[in-house]
């Protein structure tokens, strides 16, 4: 049997008629919608490091890849990951995917598009567009906002279960002659 004391873990209590709510109780409250908010943070620091450092060229589309997939938007559906060639910094041409895809990526073969690529790394190119660089850090702090209302009503509602544990109950005149 466990017992804890006082001291130990918890999330709300009573002590001296007084409620109180650990900060155990503050962190559940808020921990969906803050990993959510980090997350979205970190992936758009990432998008912006990978932007500003990033090269600009313009990609030949060598092959497409495409299967079927499903979507919670369009359901069952075909999905696209073209291949581009271009001339990587050192002079040489290479191919790279952008290991991303996509129900709008089908490219003719041989048509240009514009993509970004790290100079040092080979093999990393994103297209130059926002469905590459910024929907994900969108879409994630998105979520994030929603998940922040219901966390917004549990915090309200926790508040105000505390300041009702600081009220006196009303003082009862049982002496009705006086």
């Amino acid at each position: 049997m466990l017992i804890l004391s006082h001291s130990q873990a918890w999330l709300l209590r009573t002590r001296n008629g007084k409620r109180e709510a650990s900060w155990r109780a503050w962190l559940l409250i808020f921990l969906i919608p803050g990993l959510f908010a980090a997350a979205a943070v970190f992936l758009l620091f990432e998008s912006l490091v990978f932007d500003s450092k990033a090269e600009r060229t313009m990609g030949e589309v060598t092959r497409v890849y495409d299967w079927e997939s499903w979507t919670p938007w369009t359901g069952d559906t075909i999905i696209y990951s073209p291949v581009f060639r271009y001339q990587f910094s050192d002079g040489s041409m290479t191919e790279a995917s952008t290991g991303q895809s996509s129900p709008n990526w089908n490219f003719e073969i041989g048509s240009t598009h514009e993509i970004l690529y790290l100079p040092d790394v080979k093999t990393d190119v994103k297209l130059n567009n926002f469905e590459t660089l910024w929907a994900l850090p969108l879409i994630i702090a998105g979520i994030s906002l929603v998940t922040l209302l219901p966390s917004l009503l549990g915090a309200w509602l926790l508040l105000r279960w505390l300041r009702g544990g600081a009220k006196a109950p009303p003082a009862i005149n049982r002496n009705p002659s006086g």
